[in-house]
């Protein structure tokens, strides 16, 4: 994922698109086309009913009882042994091939995955001035 992403949908958008069947949204987020990480955004979501995140476990009937939510969270990934949440604001991208290997990504790859809707994507650059020197 890029530095910088666009949010412009509205919340009942996202959950009609995206066959959401529990939406926890609270307030609608203004659109945003500067999205950096540690800002609020929505995510798209398979959790057990009552918010668990092991999707592993059974409900007392053996049935799996999940549900596609649409919730709120900060963009950003902190790792359980992380001391400082600001660490978040770096943990936003993985490289594909060691994804489930690296200590800071294995545990949410395997149990905790989620989609960030976006509307649009991009890096910021220093664009070249006619010289050739970047300003």
């Amino acid at each position: 994922m890029c530095g910088r992403y666009a949010s412009a949908k509205d919340p009942a958008a996202l959950v009609e698109e995206f066959e959401v069947e529990e939406s926890r949204v609270d307030e609608p987020l203004a659109p945003d086309y500067n999205v950096a990480p540690t800002k609020e955004v929505y995510a798209v979501m398979t959790r057990r009913a009552g918010g668990a995140d092991d999707l592993s476990e059974k409900d007392a009937s053996g049935n799996d009882a999940t549900s596609r939510q649409l919730r709120v969270v900060r963009w950003g990934l902190v790792p359980s042994w992380a001391k400082d949440r600001t660490i978040g604001s770096r943990m936003i991208n993985a490289r594909s091939e060691t994804l489930a290997e690296k200590p800071a990504f294995r545990r949410a790859f395997g149990k905790r995955r989620c989609l960030l809707p976006a509307d649009g994507y991009y890096e910021w650059y220093t664009p070249e001035s006619a010289d050739g020197v970047g300003g």
